[in-house]
């Protein structure tokens, strides 16, 4: 049996064995400890470092399409802005259009009633003339623009407005990448141009001449020249016609139907004929065929009156006065219609009993 001292040696030696496994089991799982920690925190860093290279490289990503879209979008503002500009230019361009085909059709007209030469082929003539002129505007588009343009007449046309013609031009541009390429059509009158018919017809005799003291209103006066063409057409009363005038500046008649021209006792028709009108005919030729010489042919064309000088007489018949019966092949008679009178003198036409004076609401006359 062990005494009190040698049991209180025991416990004391139990206590020091305790604490020196304790220390010991301590000192181990403090250095594990820190080494779980130190991974821990190795862990963490590499996490942050994946995680920001993820973060840049979104970025990055993101900022090149954004970039991208950028340069896409102001790329299809330049297409659009130029597109916008060839399409204005080209308009601009179709409007000189008609403006080129009016000059060219007076040019034409111009040349051939001053070389008294009616022309062969007038759309052929007319289109060359377009064709050149049109030339001339696509350099001045390509000198103004950078724009080069081909352009040329690839039709000219009747319509139903027997003073009006319908011109198709073949258009095609190029300016860059981008390109343009139209038949365009546009209306031409002959409004205001002279009549070739009475100079082809009765020009070269020394008798005619043109009244152009008044622009608007210049007449021609023939003198002697169209009684001596009735003559060699043995037209009876051939002398009829001496020191006649008819319009020479087309104008189209306002008074339509026709019919009125008979209202209010003739004075229609007087005003009508003092103002130089012309009225739509299925049997009268259009423009460009007067300026071959023609008086009829197989378009919707217009016809105007040869006014003989006042007379005292009554009763009277000579040629029809209508233009395109009287320089025509087919000279038929009219009747005399006095449509005013003044002082004893009666301002006459001879029209057709059956056509022209029903035509113009004459018959009563």
């Amino acid at each position: 049996m062990l005494d009190k001292k040698s049991l209180k040696q025991n416990k004391g030696f139990k206590i020091q064995l305790k604490k020196r496994l304790l220390k010991s089991f301590c000192k181990d799982n403090v250095g594990e400890y820190g080494r779980i920690r130190q991974l821990s925190k190795d862990n963490r860093g590499n996490y942050s470092i994946i995680i920001s290279a993820i973060l840049i490289i979104s970025f990055l990503i993101l900022s090149i399409a954004l970039l991208n879209s950028s340069l896409e979008e102001n790329e299809s503002n330049k297409d659009a802005i130029s597109s916008n500009q060839i399409q204005y230019i080209m308009e601009d361009y179709k409007r000189n259009l008609p403006i080129i085909e009016r000059e060219a059709l007076e040019e034409l007209s111009e040349y051939v009633i001053t070389n008294r030469r009616a022309s062969l082929d007038s759309r052929n003539d007319l289109k060359k003339i377009i064709d050149n002129k049109l030339s001339e505007k696509n350099e001045e588009y390509y000198e103004n623009y950078n724009i080069q343009i081909q352009s040329s007449i690839v039709g000219i046309e009747n319509t139903s407005d027997p003073f009006s013609y319908k011109f198709k031009s073949y258009i095609s541009s190029v300016k860059g990448d981008f390109s343009y390429e139209e038949i365009a059509e546009s209306n031409v009158n002959c409004y205001n141009l002279k009549d070739p018919v009475p100079v082809l017809f009765c020009g070269d005799d020394w008798s005619f001449r043109i009244n152009d003291s008044d622009a608007n209103r210049q007449s021609v006066f023939y003198g002697k020249s169209l009684s001596r063409f009735l003559e060699k057409h043995n037209v009876e009363n051939y002398s009829f016609y001496e020191n006649a005038s008819s319009p020479f500046i087309i104008k189209r008649c306002p008074y339509d139907p026709y019919k009125h021209h008979g209202d209010d006792n003739g004075k229609i028709m007087k005003n009508c004929r003092e103002n130089n009108y012309y009225h739509e005919s299925a049997d009268g030729a259009c423009y460009l065929c007067r300026l071959e010489g023609k008086c009829g042919c197989e378009h919707y064309g217009f016809e105007t009156f040869i006014n003989p000088q006042d007379t005292n007489e009554t009763g009277r018949v000579s040629a029809c006065g209508a233009d395109h019966v009287i320089f025509s092949d087919d000279i038929y008679p009219g009747v005399e219609v006095i449509y005013s009178s003044a002082d004893g003198m009666n301002e006459i036409l001879y029209l057709d009993p059956h056509g022209h004076k029903v035509k113009y609401g004459m018959s009563g006359f």
